[in-house]
């Protein structure tokens, strides 16, 4: 056989195994099947729960992922493990309860949340592990290997008894994770899991399904505050490395927010992996004390536009810097709390939700029109969802388990908020053309 047919098989095979998965181009923008790729996402943790048959709900999956592809959306930010025992700030059904035991039902509920996914045209960014302690997370292995007590931090619901510890014991305690070698090989058995779990619904393996959009390390891994607990190099290079090596076909990034109180050089030095195709920014107004949902003037609003467009953009010139394309992959607001209304309550108005909204992805198109940003996803779609009275850790609402119900949630019946990203879907899905 001459040469160039042989290399013309190799090319015709690689094209067709490439197919349907999203890399990163030769321009540095995301494309699928040679053309850019948008990400018009939401944060939908709750997608495995909710696909679980006996204690989920898929008729309510399947009509948000309905009402989601109205909004054009296309990418969906779900998390892929939750580990440990019921506490009061996770929800009571968990893929892993013990290590390296599995939920089957939990795990058929991811299955089926993709299977779903992909008919609804919608991709996956698969996030394997949390710093937070809604979902187990890094504590939870920490609390396995050393046999000791999480130290939860005030959370949902207030006045909890357990929850007797600083937001810096919690955050010392799960940073301990980076150097705990047999907590990472605890994690490790679980990724290789995952990565070739085979889909009851597709035949596919996790690994070999163009559904996945990508891998992500955690939700918000983070050094601690004072920096003295870093997300180490090695690690980022040992877990991005082992990741790649089972699973070439999708891409990985590390789920951090790009906190600005870290700052330019943390970020680059965490991203510079070759190995981490994207990056990832997140922006919290009231979290970081830049908003106050019970204050009505404007200039409060206006400053938490300024504040977020201004990070945007900083974190615009650092991706640049280390030559990365960037996702502004978590960002919300509370309802209007002022004048005695509840944030919390469904019913309360959110207007100034849609000015922020409005104001942060106008900013956003002209980054993505410039092929620095890629898309978004918000946080998060509630859906159905309602608080209600009872165990919210069994509301499976855009707000986890350890906030408030309807805190950032947005519901299917937000009508002026589902018609803002019905319309700017359209206009940011336009720059793939």
């Amino acid at each position: 056989m001459k040469l160039s047919c042989i290399l013309s098989i190799i090319s015709l095979a690689v094209a067709v195994c490439d197919a349907g998965f999203v890399k990163v181009g030769n321009d540095g923008n995301f494309e699928e099947d040679g053309k850019r790729y948008i990400v018009w996402g939401a944060n939908y943790w709750q997608a495995m729960n909710l696909g679980a048959e006996q204690t989920g709900n898929r008729t309510r999956l399947n009509h948000d992922l309905d009402k989601m592809k109205t909004m054009n959306i296309n990418n969906l930010r779900i998390i892929a493990g939750s580990e440990g025992p019921a506490d009061s700030q996770k929800p009571l059904n968990v893929l892993m309860p013990e290590p390296g035991v599995y939920n089957e039902d939990m795990f058929q509920g991811l299955d089926y949340a993709l299977y779903q996914m992909k008919n609804h045209g919608m991709k996956a960014v698969m996030v394997l592990n949390n710093f937070w302690q809604w979902s187990g997370g890094f504590a939870q292995y920490v609390s396995w290997v050393k046999n000791t007590t999480i130290p939860l931090p005030p959370g949902y619901p207030e006045n909890d008894p357990r929850a007797t510890y600083s937001w810096d014991d919690f955050i010392n305690y799960s940073a301990s994770f980076y150097t705990c070698n047999e907590c990472i090989d605890m994690w490790k058995k679980h990724i290789e899991t995952v990565i070739n779990r085979v889909n009851v619904y597709t035949g596919e393996r996790y690994k070999e399904d163009d559904t996945i959009f990508a891998w992500e390390f955690a939700n918000e891994p983070r050094q601690n505050n004072d920096g003295s607990m870093p997300m180490t190099d090695e690690f980022i290079e040992d877990i991005s490395y082992y990741i790649k090596s089972l699973d070439s076909n999708h891409m990985i990034t590390l789920g951090s927010e790009a906190h600005p109180s870290f700052g330019r050089d943390v970020f680059l030095r965490e991203n510079n992996h070759e190995n981490l195709d994207y990056a990832t920014t997140h922006i919290w107004v009231q979290n970081w004390n830049e908003y106050d949902p019970k204050i009505k003037s404007e200039s409060n609003l206006q400053h938490a536009i300024d504040y977020c467009i201004n990070h945007l953009r900083e974190t615009a010139e650092w991706a640049q810097t280390v030559k990365k394309p960037i996702v502004f992959e978590e960002y919300g607001m509370a309802r209007d709390g002022w004048d005695g209304q509840d944030e919390y309550d469904p019913a309360t108005p959110a207007t100034n939700r849609l000015k922020y909204y409005n104001a942060i992805l106008d900013e956003l198109y002209t980054l993505t029109n410039e092929n620095i940003f890629q898309g978004h996803n918000f946080w998060a779609y509630s859906g159905e969802g309602r608080p209600a009275e009872g165990d919210s850790r069994d509301f499976y609402l855009g707000d986890p388990a350890h906030e408030h119900p309807g805190w950032y949630g947005i519901y299917d019946k937000d009508e002026d908020m589902i018609n803002l990203l019905e319309n700017l879907g359209r206009k940011f899905l336009e720059l793939e053309e």
